[in-house]
């Protein structure tokens, strides 16, 4: 599998995840045994895209934006950057 494949499986596994909580997922949030699993990949991602990120040929000015991003907004900021950054 090419090395820059595997951020983007793992996001889509990650995602398949999360919707596999389906329609509980307000009630699943009381319980932190159940999102547990979740949060953790979603960690595992955010640190994979930052490790991307600070390997990138991106100028440090946006490698700065996008780390700020990814870390202050983990899920948004992982799949803002999956999305929408230039990552050729």
């Amino acid at each position: 599998m090419n090395r820059q494949a595997i951020p983007s499986v793992l996001f889509v596994l990650c995602a398949a995840l999360l919707a596999g909580c389906g329609q509980n997922l307000i009630a699943m949030a009381s319980s932190w045994e159940s999102l547990g699993c979740c949060g953790i990949i979603i960690l595992i991602l955010d640190i994979i895209a930052i490790i991307e990120v600070a390997g990138s040929s991106r100028n440090t000015a946006a490698k700065f934006i996008w780390i700020l991003f990814i870390v202050f907004v983990p899920f948004l900021g992982l799949i803002g950057y999956y999305i929408f950054a230039d990552r050729s």
